[in-house]
């Protein structure tokens, strides 16, 4: 599958790069961390967010938007977005972000979901119940 984030603007990225990882910094802190992320979890969401945050330099400097796309396999965006719902509705995610944070991320966090659905929709029916499932996680956040 191709994951596809942007285009949107490459400070709202980088602010969310920033953000993200100062969450995963707070559940590795957390006791619910191992119930809500694995330590391969945890590796493989700082690997995206380290290349979008470089993109999102990037697109800075040379004044465009942010965009980023990359080939995962379907099994591997399952995973990813498994434990971002996860962590988005944990407890220990709760406690550590104020409304302000939640809101002012929102839109980003909402880009990354509909990217993930997005991309495991058009892997077909393999992939068509599990993306249901996170449509219905995510209730009136995301377009369906």
């Amino acid at each position: 599958m191709v994951l596809e984030l942007g285009p949107c603007s490459a400070d709202e990225a980088a602010s969310w790069t920033r953000f993200a990882r100062r969450i995963i910094l707070e559940l590795r802190s957390d006791e619910e961390i191992g119930e809500t992320m694995s330590p391969d979890l945890v590796r493989l969401w700082c690997h995206y967010i380290d290349e979008w945050d470089a993109e999102a330099s990037q697109a800075s400097a040379d004044s465009r938007p942010f965009r980023w796309s990359n080939e995962l396999e379907p099994e591997v965006g399952e995973f990813l977005l498994h434990g971002l719902d996860r962590c988005l509705h944990s407890k220990a995610l709760s406690s550590a972000v104020t409304p302000a944070e939640s809101a002012a991320h929102r839109g980003f966090t909402m880009t990354v979901v509909r990217a993930f659905v997005d991309s495991l929709a058009s892997e077909g029916e393999s992939c068509e119940h599990y993306v249901d499932q996170v449509l219905t996680s995510f209730g009136g956040y995301i377009d369906a």
